[in-house]
């Protein structure tokens, strides 16, 4: 018989990366129906209150969940420098070099500025559903945590950018570009809109969420095409 005509199974062979994004959605899905539950119980028990999340507030939980997730993992990761090493320069190498330490603080200093970029974004919304009526006090002393926070995170992104090599820093260059460039726009044509009585008035928050999510899927898709993503 002919190889042409075998009819052997093909074993397919699936990739590191792969098993490990299904591992993570399977971990994710007991934590996200639990996480749900805890927070619809506290609820019903009368802890949130009147709070009655907006559009704007719904993003900001999402969006500083994904955050604190990818930080997480980006911090864990850094943890083990073998597997940074594997993550940098890709499973098909057999004899994986493992991370630098300067590789690792990197990776563990990148984690450690999204968790916090997702606690501020969690802070407000979260800070009115679990004191409801908010009093001026307490607001003041959240504004003031997010400005140390906001500061502290500042400090971070400047240390990133420091150690960055030329191709991270072009790659944040470029996306910072393309989302200043795009969102100006298209909150021109939002307000023009606005102001005609032709759309519905955006606050601050919202316009902030969907700037914020545009900004991390622009982030993606030019890591991609730069090769930080496959």
């Amino acid at each position: 018989m002919s190889p042409e005509m075998s009819n052997e199974p093909q074993v397919s062979k699936v990739s590191p990366r792969a098993r490990r994004a299904l591992i993570l959605m399977i971990a994710g899905l007991p934590v996200g129906f639990f996480a749900g539950r805890w927070l619809l119980g506290l609820r019903r028990d009368g802890h949130w209150g009147g709070f009655d999340p907006s559009g704007g507030d719904m993003l900001a939980f999402l969006l500083a969940a994904f955050l604190v997730f990818a930080g997480l993992v980006t911090a864990g990761l850094a943890s083990s420098r073998k597997a940074l090493g594997r993550r940098i320069n890709g499973d098909d190498v057999r004899a994986v070099t493992p991370a630098t330490s300067a590789q690792a603080r990197f990776y563990a200093g990148q984690g450690l500025v999204l968790v916090l970029a997702g606690a501020m974004l969690a802070a407000p919304p979260l800070a009115v559903a679990l004191f409801d009526p908010l009093s001026p006090l307490l607001a003041s002393a959240v504004m003031t945590g997010l400005i140390a926070l906001f500061l502290f995170q500042t400090v971070g992104n400047i240390t990133l950018w420091i150690r960055s090599d030329e191709l991270m820093r072009r790659t944040m260059a470029e996306t910072a570009a393309v989302s200043f460039v795009l969102f100006q726009g298209l909150l021109f044509l939002w307000a023009a809109g606005e102001k005609l009585a032709l759309l519905p008035a955006l606050t601050l928050w919202d316009a902030f969420n969907v700037t914020m999510i545009g900004y991390l899927a622009i982030s993606m898709l030019i890591g991609w095409r730069r090769g930080f993503a496959d």
